[in-house]
């Protein structure tokens, strides 16, 4: 009898989320990356320099767990989500979850953005795996049949179609509030300046 391999589930779409800034809402940042055709890389939490695309690879019916009141800094339920073949094809690949002291030895300085630190030997110890997080270096340009919008509720969806003269340029807009089947799910304090 050969054994059955376990395998978690895995998303066809890799989501970016985007948050609030000093100067923009959640959503006004989620309409500028569909007005410009791409997501922009940055370096927060990027190390190396080398500005990247954080995604994950997590079914949107498991989002509840990234976006939770307690990330609310992190993230805000506004996004994009991203054909995975389109991302590969793109240049996406799974981060590399390992100790920085391990990924300096083994790494070139110019492939640090692909690591993410992991340290077990903390208290508490620091392991973001649970995130199964994608990256692609640089930017990445969106091809409107390879992706959807990701909006927290039917009003935030309406508002995007409203700024596109209801053709905005994606697959899809998704309420995230009705995937999830929660308000509290996506409760966001989406106003300009909230971090």
């Amino acid at each position: 009898m050969r054994p059955v391999p376990s395998h978690l589930a895995s998303a066809a779409m890799l989501t970016h989320f985007t948050r609030a800034s000093k100067t923009a809402r959640a959503i006004d940042n989620l309409i500028s990356i569909l007005t410009g055709g791409v997501i922009r890389g940055g370096r927060r939490m990027v190390r190396g320099g080398r500005p990247a695309v954080c995604m994950f690879d997590v079914p949107l019916t498991e989002l509840r767990t990234l976006l939770a009141r307690r990330n609310r800094r992190r993230y805000e339920p506004f996004g994009i989500a991203v054909d995975r073949r389109y991302a590969f094809r793109m240049g996406a690949r799974p981060v590399i979850y390992m100790p920085w002291r391990e990924a300096r030895d083994v790494l070139a300085p110019t492939e640090f953005w692909r690591v993410v630190n992991m340290e077990y030997d903390r208290t508490p110890p620091i392991d973001w795996s649970f995130e199964r997080e994608w990256r692609i270096a640089g930017d990445l340009p969106l091809a409107a049949r390879h992706a959807v919008a990701l909006v927290e509720s039917w009003r935030d969806a309406d508002a995007v179609f409203e700024h596109f003269d209801g053709r905005p340029p994606c697959a899809g807009v998704i309420p995230l509030r009705e995937v999830l089947g929660s308000r509290d799910a996506c409760a966001s304090r989406n106003v300009v300046g909230s971090k």
